[in-house]
């Protein structure tokens, strides 16, 4: 017998005698059929561990891990359904602005990238599963913005009413530190499934009340966004949250917990947990600036993009006219026409990573290229002032704290809707 048959032979031998022995275990299995996409099991592990190490980093009891696991799940369908939704709108997402966000993420943890990586491994974490972490964030934040602001209605006479308010009160510079749980109602509920839900919002309301811990409240039962962080929805000032919150929220103590208030999506529980802050005048800090535009394309990649805007940014330094360039070169028509020139500009105008490179500038200085979701910005600061908010201005504030307002509630309304509509199978292995 040659070597490679008594090989052949040791192995088939090998392999019955393990299985003799061995217990056979299923290495994935899907979990929920979500339209034309699945959730595994594997997937479910891994997110529900990763909230477990967060929950308990912050202290907080660990809930039963079957209830977690549900709302992991949960969580993880409507994930699926919203990046497939960024899939067939074409949305894309490339290895360059993957690369341009993780590194803002690793400077905001104050660590080069290259530590970024070995503190994720560390944690556990592969670094090929955590940037396709991140690249999913980032097309379903798209999306879901694309989506949900073509819901948006705002009408003159909503912002005449908040304009009234600011000019009789002022604008409140108070941020309120809340805690949010959502049950899910469709619009459609029937009235028995409504008198359900709102009574096991009542009895949770009862159980806070008495010193229940909100957090793990939020965990076990909300659908809400921020649910398995805790509910927490962070420091909002009145004109960041939803109407219906705002409303409650104006009068309420520290540590008071809402009765349940219903909106299209749902029953809505809030603690308010703190506030700080006072009230403002409104004098704001104005900004002029100019830019140049160059948005990558089909011919024009990102690297591409990027280079070109490099190089017209050193025409400039190198003495060639700015509005001249602006003309000739920017993607932004409307500014592009007019030299570059954005006019004077209310803080919060631009988009973040503008406005952030826009506020780091002294006045006359040439930005390098600056990344936004619009492409690369080679951007001047022409003159700063503080000025009173005109009339104009102040029918903008009101009109951008209704959009943010109606943006949420309508986000949490498209979710809900979509989730209602799509085909979903929950596989137990039981």
């Amino acid at each position: 017998m040659n070597k490679l048959v008594k090989l052949a032979v040791v192995i088939v031998i090998t392999f019955y005698t393990a299985l003799s022995h061995a217990k056979i275990e299923i290495i994935d299995r899907v979990v929920a059929l979500v339209d034309k996409d699945v959730v595994l099991a594997s997937e479910l592990v891994r997110r529900t561990n990763s909230i477990v190490d967060q929950i308990k980093s912050r202290n907080q009891a660990v809930p039963p891990i079957e209830k977690l696991r549900e709302q992991v799940l949960e969580r993880l369908i409507l994930e699926s359904l919203q990046l497939q939704m960024a899939k067939r709108a074409g949305v894309r997402i490339s290895d360059t602005e993957l690369d341009a966000t993780i590194e803002r993420i690793a400077n905001d943890s104050k660590l080069s990238v290259e530590q970024f990586r070995k503190k994720i491994e560390s944690e556990g974490l592969a670094w090929a599963i955590f940037r396709e972490d991140i690249r999913n964030e980032i097309m379903i934040s798209r999306v879901r913005k694309g989506a949900v602001t073509r819901r948006i209605k705002v009408s003159e006479k909503e912002v005449d009413n908040v304009l009234a308010q600011i000019n009789q009160e002022g604008e409140s510079r108070t941020q309120y530190s809340l805690g949010h749980i959502l049950l899910p109602l469709s619009e459609g509920a029937s009235p028995e499934e409504v008198s359900k839900v709102r009574q096991k919002a009542q009895n949770i309301v009862r159980q806070l009340r008495g010193g229940a811990n909100f957090q793990e409240y939020a965990i076990t039962h909300s659908a809400g966004e921020n649910a398995l962080s805790g509910g927490g929805l962070g420091w909002r000032s009145l004109s960041q949250l939803p109407s219906l919150f705002a409303d409650s929220v104006r009068n309420m103590k520290a540590n008071e917990v809402t009765e349940p208030l219903r909106s299209g999506s749902g029953l809505h529980i809030l603690k308010l947990f703190e506030s700080k802050g006072g009230f403002e005048t409104h004098s704001v800090v104005q900004t002029h600036a100019r830019h140049i535009l160059i948005t990558p394309n089909a011919i024009l990649d990102e690297k591409a993009a990027y280079e070109k805007a490099q190089l017209l940014r050193q025409r400039v330094l190198e003495g060639e006219d700015f509005a001249e360039l602006a003309v000739e070169h920017s993607d932004d028509k409307g500014s592009g026409a007019l030299g570059g020139d954005l006019d004077w500009a209310d803080p919060g105008t631009f988009v973040p990573e503008f406005t952030e490179a826009m506020d780091k500038l002294a006045i006359n200085e040439i930005s390098q290229a600056v990344k936004s979701e619009f492409g690369y910005h080679i951007i001047q600061v022409l003159g700063r002032r503080d000025q009173d908010q005109t009339e104009e201005k102040k029918r903008d504030r009101a009109y951008l704290i209704l959009h943010n307002r109606k943006f949420e509630e309508e986000a949490l309304l498209w979710l809900r809707e979509m989730r209602d509509q799509a085909y979903i199978k929950i596989i137990n292995d039981k």
